[in-house]
């Protein structure tokens, strides 16, 4: 025991543990255990026993960061329900002091490791300080770094140029940074203080760096450029003379005022001074020219040169195919429709015509410069022209030619086109045609309200009238044309037909005339006149008529029908005197006393016509003839008759005219 030794520090922490064992509530200890305590406390360490050791987390930070002190092999082998005080300093300042640090549960016997939480002094001023833990006669120390605020910076070479771009990155940030993140803008990051970064598209990307220490983190960007200068030509192919669109892209102007391109088609300048436009520090431009006339097809080289940048394309010349122009007169008509074409005005610009071909949209084709083609059916047909040129490349032209649709030509036939009621017509439209295509429909209106759809067909007219029949023939194009034919139906006349009863007899003279044996055929309803010769006239089928003075009477008969038509018929009717003497050379003998007297004819009287207007006490007299026989007796003479009886009578044979007192 004597080689243990109480400090003069050993006896400074008494009134500290007194203080914290009152405050903790442990009264309960007796004065000598308190004694026995402090006793103990001034113990020196076990020969053999391991180094205390202490450690802060975090290592570093700002000022006023609260932070962990972990002490450990502070080995004491004192009473555990009366543990010793933990002391911790921070450059030489108690930041934290006392006993219940201890971890309880670090050693199986006595006390061994702590932990105390602290802050860091505020104001502290960065830098690396001393931090120190002691329990009793146990000691240890380590370091904590006051760090400052990281401010990031970087430098970049180079920082624009062609793709494939390599950079490198510099990190020249203050504060002490621990740890770099690089985000080159284009997808891909890097951790590494200085690192290295190729970009393979074109474009402008934007670099950040973030760097960090305990204290916090801090960024920094800039821009990287990287481009390549592009040449499109439109078309990329063509023939001499083709009109070309130039266009660049991507081109440096870094630094340039007045940007402006050249541009050359096959090392021969085609524009110059064409100005650029300015995005940032790159330039674009468009232009348009032709391939020269006459180069011939091949592949040609297209370079634009700007002010720090040139691009290249190239664009090639084919063969020129030939050029098909067609001449064609006339171009519309009537079918049959002739054209005459011609494609003699056809060229090519870099070699010959070898080959001409028509074709007349109607299935039909040609071979020629000049050809002639005739349209027979209507319609709007599109001609082409195709010439081939030495090089087998061809050109095609065409136009449009109107067959324009001939109507059709109706013919119309009828047999018979008139006759008498019931008519029966033959109709025949066969003979109907289209001159350039063909016939679709017939159609007959016959005029009386009645229509046939054929070409052949036959009607009957049963009214008297006359009508206009219609045919219509319909082409394939729906043009139409027609045709009439007049049909008369009309009235068969009456046919008068008369039968008299009696023809001849005596004054007066009653005759029957009859004229029902009259027929019509083709009504009923018949008129009948008659006219009896003497100046009398009547009507019926029947009638009957007499005839007052002898002569001969010519009687007539009018039958007439419905519609007017109308038939005569006539027949003679003699009426003789009540004794007649046949005046016309009748040889007449006469025998007086024996002796003959013989007067070989009778002449007929002469009759001698009155005054007109004729008096009214005159009248024509009608012969008479007297026979006169001496001795009383009568004797009759007959007309043409000769006789041997009355011989020896006295014949006076008379004729005269009685007046109006019927004196002779």
């Amino acid at each position: 025991m004597g080689g243990n030794r109480r400090s003069k520090r050993d006896l400074e922490l008494v009134p500290d543990l007194i203080h914290n064992i009152e405050s903790g509530g442990l009264r309960r200890f007796l004065i000598w255990e308190v004694l026995l305590a402090m006793f103990l406390a001034g113990l020196a360490v076990t020969p053999g026993m391991a180094a205390a050791t202490l450690s802060v987390s975090p290592s570093s930070g700002v000022a006023g960061t609260w932070v962990t002190a972990t002490g450990s092999s502070f080995a004491y082998g004192g009473d555990i329900e009366f543990p010793p005080p933990v002391t911790l300093r921070f450059n030489g300042v108690i930041v934290a002091s006392g006993w219940n640090y201890w971890d309880p549960y670090s050693s199986t016997f006595g006390w061994n490791s702590f932990r105390i939480p602290f802050q860091v002094p505020p104001g502290t001023s960065p830098g690396t300080y001393t931090v120190q833990a002691s329990a009793y006669s146990r000691q240890a120390s380590t370091t904590f770094t006051v760090a400052s605020f990281p401010t990031a910076d970087f430098t970049m070479n180079p920082s624009r140029g062609r793709v494939p771009l390599t950079v490198y990155f510099t990190d020249n940030s203050a504060g002490s940074p621990t740890s770099w993140f690089w985000d080159f803008g284009d997808g891909s990051t890097s951790t590494q203080r200085n690192p290295v970064h190729t970009y393979s598209s074109t474009g402008t990307y934007t670099v950040l760096l973030t760097v960090s220490n305990s204290a916090g983190r801090n960024t920094d960007s800039a821009s990287v450029t990287a481009y390549m200068p592009t040449l499109v030509v439109s078309p990329s192919s063509g023939n001499a003379g083709t009109p070309l669109k130039v266009t660049g892209s991507s081109f440096n102007l870094y630094g340039v005022e007045f940007p402006q391109a050249t541009i050359l088609f096959n090392g021969i300048v085609r524009a110059s001074n064409v100005p650029m436009t300015r995005s940032g520090t790159l330039g674009s431009f468009t232009v348009d020219f032709p391939v020269p006339a006459g180069t011939a097809p091949g592949s040609y080289t297209i370079r634009a040169v700007g002010p720090l940048d040139s691009a290249e394309t190239t664009f090639t010349i084919t063969n020129s195919p030939p050029h098909a122009v067609i001449d064609a007169n006339p171009m519309s008509g009537k079918t049959p429709l002739t054209v005459q074409f011609r494609g003699t005005q056809s060229y090519d610009e870099d070699g010959s015509i070898s080959s001409y071909r028509w074709d007349f949209g109607d299935d039909t084709s040609a071979m020629g410069p000049t050809s002639e083609h005739t349209y027979h059916r209507s319609g709007i047909y599109r001609v082409r022209l195709t010439v081939t040129d030495n090089e087998q490349q061809s050109g095609t032209a065409s136009i449009t030619v109107n067959a324009e649709n001939t109507p059709p030509v109706a013919d119309a036939r009828a047999d018979p086109t008139s006759g008498s009621r019931p008519l029966t017509v033959n109709f025949d439209g066969s003979h109907s045609y289209d001159p350039d295509g063909t016939l679709v429909s017939y159609h007959w209106d016959f005029g009386d309200g009645y229509w046939e759809n054929t070409a052949i067909t036959t009607h009957i007219y049963r009214d008297l009238k006359s009508y206009t029949a219609v045919l219509t023939v319909t082409d394939d194009k729906g043009t139409t044309e027609r045709d009439e034919i007049l049909i008369t139906v009309g009235n068969k006349p009456p046919v008068a037909v008369i039968s008299v009863s009696p023809q001849q007899g005596k004054r007066p003279l009653a005759v029957t005339l009859d004229g029902s044996q009259s027929h019509d055929p083709d009504d009923k309803d018949l008129t009948f006149t008659w006219d009896f010769g003497d100046q009398e006239s009547g009507s019926g089928i029947v009638t009957v008529h007499s005839y007052e003075r002898e002569g001969t009477y010519q009687v007539t008969l009018l039958v007439s029908d419905p519609q007017g038509a109308s038939d005569r018929s006539t027949a003679t009717v003699k009426v003789d005197p009540q004794f007649s003497v046949d005046f016309f050379l009748y040889p007449i003998i006469i025998i007086l006393g024996g002796a003959m007297i013989a007067r070989r004819y009778l002449w007929p009287p002469r009759r001698t016509a009155p005054p007109d207007p004729m008096p009214p006490d005159w009248r024509f007299p009608d012969p008479e003839v007297h026979v006169e026989v001496g001795g009383g007796t009568e004797c009759p003479v007959v007309p043409g008759k000769k006789t041997d009886e009355c011989s020896g009578i006295s014949v006076d044979i008379r004729s005269g005219i009685w007046k109006k007192e019927n004196e002779r």
